[in-house]
Parts: C-alpha cells; structure tokens; sequence
C-alpha cells in the first residue's frame, strides 16, 4: 500500500509540475503576442547570455490596405513641348464648388491653398506631376493613393487611397480634380 501512495504522490507532483510548466508557457506566449502587436519584434528582445552589438526594434507599418495595383507615373524629367492635357479645360462651377468642400480632407496635407504643408504633402497646384496627369489618371491615382514603401514616395509620409475616405466616390474625386485644376490655372 505505501508504494502505491509513493506512485500517487510522485504522479500527482509531476502532473502539478507539468500544470506550472503549462501556465508558464501560456503567459510566455500572451507576453509575446502582446510584444509583437506594440511594434517590438521578439527576435529584438535580449536574450540571457548573447550580447547583440545593436539592438533592433522593428517597427509595425501604418495599415495602409496593400494595392492591389501600384500606380506610379513617371513624370518627365524635361518639360515636354506638347501642351498640357487639361489646359483651357472648363468646369463646371458647381463642379469646382463642390471640389472646394470635398478638397478639406486633401488639406489637411496638402494645405488649404494646395500649396502643401512641408514635409506632409506636396504642393498640387505647382506640380509637374499632377499637371502631366489627364483627369482620369489623376483619379486612378488618387483612388490607389502612395504609401510609404513606394519608392515614389520622397515624403515618407502615407497617402491613403482616396485621401483617407473610402467611402469617396469617382464624382467627388473628380470634382476635387477640378478645383485642383482651377487652383493651377489661377497661378
């Protein structure tokens, strides 16, 4: 009968063993996905007896949705001789109108004149790059918008696809192409 008790009693403190090894190894895991979703990469965290010359964190990116197609114009490098494919295009008043009050979002990086805000958003209305643009690229652009990772991207800063309103549709973009457009005749 006493082996039997000594059978139980080592059962029973190895099972208490495997349940603390199990509790521990649970937090280890939650303590790591918490890590890993405040930006710090476990492969960044010390570890016991290895000396890393630099430490690294890496950082989480902006959540940008992927495009699913990149849209990057290359401007000119020369200016072309060719005239511009929107100059002494006419809108519509109203048109421009409501571009004017759709345009508060795109000012917010782009300035309320379009002249850009430094190191946020460029200017629009003295682009190279949005003056070689038709309307419809211009739209397709926009609709896809310029992350960070673009290699176009010389701000560092995120443009999000529809300027950050998914909700915005071609009509309202268009529209605010057009006052876009009347900014740049303006000057």
């Amino acid at each position: 009968m006493s082996q039997q008790n000594d059978s139980n009693n080592q059962s029973n403190q190895f099972g208490h063993a495997a349940g603390a090894i199990m509790v521990v190894l649970f937090i280890v895991i939650i303590m790591m996905i918490a890590q890993e979703s405040a930006g710090v990469s476990v492969a960044a965290l010390p570890r016991p007896g290895f000396k890393s010359p630099t430490p690294t964190v890496t950082s989480t990116p902006t959540e940008t949705p992927m495009p699913t197609a990149t849209f990057t114009p290359v401007p000119t490098e020369q200016p072309t001789t060719e005239p511009d494919a929107n100059a002494g295009a006419s809108y519509d008043p109203a048109l421009v109108a409501e571009g004017e009050s759709q345009f508060i979002l795109c000012a917010a990086c782009h300035g309320m004149d379009g002249h850009g805000v430094p190191n946020l958003g460029k200017d629009l209305v003295n682009s190279e790059f949005v003056a070689g643009l038709t309307d419809q690229e211009l739209l397709d652009f926009i609709k896809v918008g310029r992350p960070i990772w673009d290699p176009a991207n010389t701000t560092g800063v995120d443009m999000p696809a529809k300027g950050g309103n998914p909700a915005m549709t071609d009509d309202q973009i268009l529209a605010v192409i057009a006052y876009i457009r009347t900014l740049s005749a303006g000057q």
